[in-house]
């Protein structure tokens, strides 16, 4: 039997890429539910205060305001990633 030692990157790489992809998968799925869930709210809520009529379209300052809330949420999503010892 001619049993070789496994090379350092043999033995990392598989775990590091299981973890990413089971990161990218949950992350997907939950930007994808409260994709959805956003949507629905916002049709329901324009459905009902509207009597059935299209909604006024969104203006800017309201977008402006949703980029950087969601700019914020990204950056502390990011954080939980970092290393404990070296968090702010």
């Amino acid at each position: 039997m001619t049993d070789k030692p496994a090379l350092p990157s043999e033995t990392t790489a598989a775990p590091r890429r299981n973890w990413k992809t089971s990161a990218y998968l949950i992350g997907s799925l939950i930007g994808a539910l409260l994709g959805f869930l956003s949507a629905h709210f916002y049709a329901r809520s324009a459905e009902e205060n509207n009597s059935g009529q299209p909604p006024k379209p969104i203006s800017t300052a309201d977008l402006f305001r949703l980029s950087l809330a969601a700019i914020a949420l990204l950056r502390q999503i990011s954080d939980l990633g970092a290393n404990r010892n070296t968090r702010r």
